[in-house]
């Protein structure tokens, strides 16, 4: 748009705006609502089940590298995971191991992520793999702790 003339000028600035502020006020719209309700799917269901299943079978905070490796591919197999995410999981824990040994994996994935942070390294493709990592087997552990939880409880009644 060009100006010429301060008539042009003029007449912009004396435009008003005519919208009108509509606000609602929320507070007032949830007082009516008693709870809210989710429904999952079936897929998301059977995903819950397959990874109970799976946290009843493993415990990631003692596990050896053979287990680590034979869960993995059953989280895989499920559609648990990602293959990249499996590849991460799968990792060595180090270059020279005993697969049979037992070690914690949870503490390991720490130990990474916390290495990543160190670095500011959070936002890479890699950082992202190993926190997605770390989650799991997070997640998997507060199952297998419940898992053990419960089977104490029944044990002793």
């Amino acid at each position: 748009m060009h100006i010429n003339s301060s008539d042009q000028v003029s007449r912009i600035y004396q435009m008003k705006d005519t919208a009108t502020p509509n606000t609602t006020n929320l507070n007032a719209a949830n007082k009516n609502q008693t709870a809210d309700k989710i429904t999952l799917s079936e897929a998301g269901l059977n995903a819950e089940s397959k990874m109970q299943d799976i946290a009843a079978k493993y415990d990631p905070s003692n596990m050896s590298y053979n287990e680590l490796v034979s869960m993995g591919t059953e989280l895989l197999e499920n559609g648990l995971i990602t293959s990249q995410e499996s590849l991460a999981l799968m990792a060595p824990p180090s270059r020279n191991f005993d697969p049979d040994e037992k070690y914690d994996t949870v503490a390991l994935a720490k130990q990474s992520a916390a290495f990543d942070q160190s670095l500011g390294n959070t936002h890479s493709k890699d950082a992202k793999l190993r926190a997605s990592v770390l989650e799991m087997l997070q997640a998997i552990q507060d199952l297998s702790d419940n898992n053990s939880n419960s089977y104490s409880q029944v044990r002793e009644a």
